[in-house]
């Protein structure tokens, strides 16, 4: 009979001089070696390009719900950028114009002069945060943010996919706006070249960051999970309906969409519209949206692609906790909290500070 070895798990762990390995070098042998542990949390606390200013709240309502501490809990180094204060002045101004949605102009994009300032405050912000070696976590603001996002993620890093968590395609422009609010346009200025639309506005919005290259993202590199809301347009991206997910299952849809685009770029850009999940706390809630167990798949996906040096950087918008249900108050916060600090590796055991929060608010 084969004799075996008895082996403890203190000697298991043992040096050459049986002596126990510290823990910092444990912690460095078992650590990727690609994860980054450093976010800067960049407030865009606006909705220029929306229908109202009801988004404008989400970056308050989750610092103050605990996004920054929850994140310093689980071991990153967090950084809180705000927007210039004239900025804000100007936005505010505006937004607090009467304004008459049914009186839309089919001359110009809304707010077009307001979009371009806030987009370019972005986009040199989100890339200047990516060359200091930090990943930029954008908290908005309605879903136009993500042209200045994605313009200054380009601006950084030359071969760039997005994974666009949404349940809208995002893809109007001012030949086919139903609305000319720029909100519903992100997408298409991602994907689009100067034939896409040559409308002067539109044009505009191509500029946004040092780089003219266009595509910003190759329309095969943006990918889109989570369609639910019906369009006349198809973009050409590689996209997942509701349908589509409900027939063969979120894990299936997720492991196909990451792996497609992680064997076609070297950096992915996460940009996730609250609004993909079935809260009421956003511009557009229903029911045929993401449950949060789907979305936590989600963000547990977007944490192992961290973990392997691969994430570009991670907004969450459309957080809009005044058009929350009143009988669901702080639903959509909370959800959004837990889908970001699990795209950043939070889990059962590792988020202290979130547990003493729980037990103080049940003990309450």
């Amino acid at each position: 009979m084969k004799k075996y070895r008895k082996t403890s798990l203190r000697g298991a762990l043992s040096g050459r001089r049986g002596n126990l390995l510290p823990e910092s070098r444990l912690l460095r042998r078992s650590a990727p070696r690609n994860d980054v542990k450093r976010i800067s949390i960049i407030c865009a606390p606006f909705s220029a390009g929306g229908p109202n200013s009801a988004a404008s709240d989400g970056p308050n309502a989750l610092l103050k719900a605990g996004l920054k501490e929850d994140l310093i809990g689980i071991g990153f180094d967090v950084s809180v950028i705000s927007p210039p204060k004239a900025l804000l002045l100007e936005t505010k101004k505006a937004m607090h114009r009467k304004d008459l949605p049914r009186q839309v102009s089919t001359k110009s994009i809304k707010n077009i002069a307001l979009i371009m300032k806030i987009n370019q405050w972005l986009a040199s912000v989100v890339s200047e945060e990516i060359k200091k070696g930090r990943i930029p976590l954008t908290i908005g603001g309605d879903h136009s943010l993500a042209i200045g996002t994605i313009a200054g993620t380009r601006d950084a890093l030359s071969d760039l996919g997005v994974i666009w968590i949404d349940r809208h395609l995002d893809v109007h422009s001012p030949k086919n706006t139903p609305s000319w609010r720029a909100h519903g346009m992100p997408a298409a200025v991602a994907i689009a070249d100067k034939k896409f639309d040559t409308h002067p506005d539109f044009q505009k919005l191509l500029n946004i960051g040092e780089s003219k290259k266009l595509p910003k993202v190759k329309k095969e590199n943006f990918v889109q999970i989570g369609i639910g809301e019906k369009s006349k347009l198809n973009p050409g991206t590689k996209w997942y309906s509701m349908e589509g997910i409900d027939n063969v299952g979120i894990k299936k849809v997720v492991d196909e969409a990451f792996s497609y685009l992680e064997k076609r770029v070297k950096k992915i850009y996460i940009a996730w519209d609250i609004d993909a999940m079935n809260v009421t706390g956003t511009g557009t809630s229903g029911d045929d949206q993401l449950t949060l167990r789907e979305g936590l798949v989600i963000a547990r996906a977007v944490n192992k692609l961290r973990l392997k040096g691969k994430l570009a950087g991670f907004e969450m918008m459309e957080v809009a906790p005044k058009l929350e249900k009143k009988h669901l108050k702080g639903q959509t916060t909370n959800h959004a909290i837990q889908l970001i600090t699990t795209s950043f590796g939070e889990n059962l055991f590792n988020n202290y500070e979130r547990m003493t929060r729980n037990i103080n608010m049940h003990a309450e």
